[in-house]
């Protein structure tokens, strides 16, 4: 799910009830993560910045690609740490 900070219509807007719903927060921008942790009750290790200057328009295609590339290693570790967390507790 996508959520913004900044109201836009046919845009869901980032809420509280979306950041707690939420096993990762994925900003932008660390301006991005500064709202979120000012505006919202937030875990600091809940929000992964992906140094992406917010320049880009909604889908398009360079913005597409720069997201595959931050995100896939973020949630690749992500997976990797339940894992070992689930058999530690095993």
């Amino acid at each position: 799910m996508s959520a913004g900070i900044a109201p836009s219509p046919g845009r869901n807007h980032l809420t509280q009830k979306l950041i707690d719903w939420a096993d990762l927060v994925m900003v932008m921008e660390p301006l991005h993560s500064e709202y979120v942790h000012t505006h919202f009750k937030c875990d600091p290790n809940k929000v992964r910045v992906l140094d992406i200057v917010n320049r880009y328009i909604r889908d398009e295609p360079e913005l597409i690609q720069l997201l595959q590339m931050k995100v896939a290693p973020i949630l690749d570790l992500e997976d990797r740490l339940n894992d070992l967390s689930r058999k530690t507790r095993e």
